[in-house]
């Protein structure tokens, strides 16, 4: 974290993942670092439940969110400090890539630290459909070439 106060660490990893930039992200990261993640949605129909661990998984983690996720953005909030660890609450907007529904979460990360790298980081976040999913931009240009 070189002389970078946490919260623009963290805004800076998170700025990383929505770009695209996993590799941008592994030289923050422990060797052995531990991500857990716990999600869920307002239906309870489905959730999700992983660890990943070590650099490996944490580019296995990476890969799934930019292979899945488009995010239109990821809003860190509010941060409440600890002795070691980061607590951050905020709100994401994202868009699946298989089928095109948009999806919202408020969510709260801890993020725990060992000198200047992630050790760990919990994540847990309940997700909410958009009523009506907005078109991708490259289904709006073919329906546009469709009808003209």
């Amino acid at each position: 974290m070189d002389k970078q106060q946490p919260e623009d660490f963290i805004e800076q990893i998170i700025s990383d993942i929505m770009s695209g930039k996993p590799d941008e992200i592994l030289p923050y990261m422990n060797d052995n670092v531990e991500i857990h993640i716990c999600l869920g949605n307002e239906l309870y129909s489905d959730s999700f439940n992983a660890t990943f661990m070590g650099q490996s998984g944490l580019t296995n983690f990476l890969n799934i969110c930019t292979q899945y996720l488009e995010f239109d953005h990821i809003k860190p909030r509010e941060y409440h400090h600890e002795e070691g660890k980061m607590i951050v609450r905020g709100s994401l907007k994202c868009q699946m890539v298989s089928n095109g529904s948009i999806w919202t979460s408020d969510w709260m990360q801890i993020w725990t630290m060992d000198k200047d790298k992630v050790s760990k980081l919990r994540m847990f976040g309940d997700f909410h459909p958009v009523t009506r999913p907005e078109p991708r931009a490259g289904d709006v240009e073919q329906l546009r070439a469709a009808h003209h």
